[in-house]
């Protein structure tokens, strides 16, 4: 086919489409509506949250490296389909309605967020729009079931997540939609109007991959402003100084991009594919399809995921099916968020607002170090640290040992894994850490506290995992000086199991 054939008639209408959290092309609903209407200009905006508390949780380090590595994967493939991306720095607010008219747009689209924050910011945004006489369209595509469209009988919206899974799972998603056709040229006019603009930078400039050292300190608070102990320059961008930590290790593991998140969906049979039993198991590099990051960032969407799923063959359904059950838990996630507006800050279970945690800074350093002396949680320190990803099993167990074997509190390991895991976002972060803590929604009795020696002999029993990271946490510790005894556990698991319960057993006493 010749690049003429290759393109489809262009309307009238010129589109601003926001990219946000869908960093893809195809799959991508707000995107083919644009190129329905006729041509299309994309940006992205690195956000900060307004005066009022509106917008996204700010991105946390590891987050921030894989947006700039995804964002520069997504602007060569919209160039190929004739498609501009521009990029800012600064509240949204002030920058889409001045790009649109600065670009002479005819309409805004975007795909739809869930956080209360950002939901507001995008309401927000679109009466401004609207007072300036541009038509503004959010559009789904983040999640399979929006979360306003399925609530429990009597009920304002679901808590638990086996009648949530119950009431979505056989829904229809509709189909994939295939990227849209290239564009032809943008009119000397309109490619003269997206220069010169105060609001306007290159990828570089927004500063993404600078200053992202966790250990410089952290700064936590409701916003979620992530660690930066230089503080945020006046756009919002940090200061370069700051160690690059992700050069020599987070950027070794992992090739953001649509391009590869397309390759990566099509081995997904090899990780589905015996995932009832093995998805528990860290060591076996095939016990997940490690896609998490890629949904994270709208390299895939959650409805390619599934169709992948659903298309595969020679699988069993109970491997198929445990391994779909995952993506809805990720929306059962979005649709707490959705609800609960404070859901970073605030535990879900109000009477855990009085629950007696430790204030033991130290301790917490050791934690975020892997130099706890707990073989597993160790272990998976130095995964995160190295790799900005952990297996889910030891994620739990390394929740667990912080909030119920060392009484600290579960937003300051929250805090730790936004600033440090790829897949962090605003929903799976902070319920996944409430629910480890006892305080979340379908919570665990609290008494079923992780011992992180047992969950290493269930489902490390040959040290394949343990072996493979303990460390290398940024502790610094050598394998040698790890293994050979010189570092003895901080706490002990059965007192401090005991110590727990006792704490649990006096925040229910002041709460009858």
């Amino acid at each position: 086919m010749s690049d003429s054939q290759d393109r489809t008639p262009d309307h009238g209408q010129l589109t601003l489409v926001w990219f946000r959290d869908d960093l893809r092309s195809t799959d991508h609903e707000a995107l083919t509506a644009a190129r329905a209407d006729g041509q299309v200009i994309g940006i992205w905006i690195r956000e900060q949250r307004d005066s009022d508390g509106l917008g996204p949780r700010p991105l946390g380090a590891a987050a921030r490296w894989w947006a700039h590595e995804s964002l520069r994967a997504l602007a060569s493939e919209l160039d190929e389909l004739g498609i501009p991306l521009l990029f800012a720095s600064g509240p949204a607010a002030d920058i889409i309605p001045q790009a649109a008219a600065d670009l002479s747009v005819d309409a805004v689209r975007w795909s739809r967020r869930y956080a209360p924050a950002s939901r507001d910011l995008d309401a927000k945004i679109k009466t401004l729009l609207t007072d300036d006489g541009v038509p503004a369209h959010s559009h789904p595509g983040a999640l399979l079931v929006e979360p306003w469209t399925v609530s429990p009988q009597g009920g304002d919206f679901y808590k638990v997540f086996t009648p949530y899974f119950t009431a979505v799972r056989d829904r229809s998603v509709g189909d994939v939609l295939s990227a849209p056709a290239k564009q032809s040229p943008l009119p000397e006019d309109r490619l003269a109007a997206m220069n010169g603009h105060d609001w306007a930078k290159d990828l570089d400039g927004l500063g993404l991959r600078d200053g992202s050292h966790p250990l410089n300190g952290s700064r936590t608070d409701s916003g979620g402003t992530g660690t930066d102990p230089s503080g945020p320059g006046p756009d919002g961008t940090t200061s370069a100084t700051v160690p690059q930590w992700w050069k020599s290790t987070v950027a070794q593991h992992w090739s953001p991009g649509c391009r590869e998140a397309q390759r990566h969906l099509t081995g997904l049979r090899e990780s589905i594919d015996g995932y009832g039993d093995s998805h528990d198991v860290p060591g076996d590099p095939d016990s997940t399809s490690a896609l998490s990051p890629r949904l994270r960032f709208g390299e895939l969407s959650p409805r390619q995921a599934l169709a992948a799923a659903l298309d595969l063959p020679d699988v069993s359904d109970d491997d198929r099916y445990a391994w779909i059950r995952q993506l809805y838990w990720r929306e059962f996630s979005w649709h707490l968020a959705y609800h609960l507006p404070h859901v970073e800050s605030e535990p879900m279970r109000p009477e855990f607002a009085r629950f007696p945690y430790e204030d033991d800074p130290e301790a917490l350093e050791h934690w975020q170090n892997g130099t706890t002396g707990i073989p597993l949680v160790d272990a998976g320190m130095a995964q995160l640290w190295q790799t900005g990803w952990m297996h889910n099993r030891v994620r739990m167990a390394t929740a667990s040992f912080l909030t119920k074997n060392l009484l600290i509190g579960w937003w300051h390991g929250e805090q730790w894994f936004w600033d440090t895991l790829v897949d962090a976002d605003e929903a799976n972060n902070p319920v996944s850490w409430q629910w480890v803590a006892g305080c979340g929604a379908d919570a665990a009795p609290y008494f079923r506290i992780f011992n992180p020696e047992r969950q290493r002999e269930r489902f490390d029993p040959h040290g394949e995992y343990v072996s493979r990271w303990l460390g290398q946490g940024p502790g610094g510790l050598t394998r040698a000086e790890r293994t050979g005894g010189d570092c003895e556990p901080i706490v002990d698991l059965k007192a401090s199991r005991q110590a727990a319960l006792a704490a649990y057993d006096r925040m229910k006493a002041e709460s009858d």
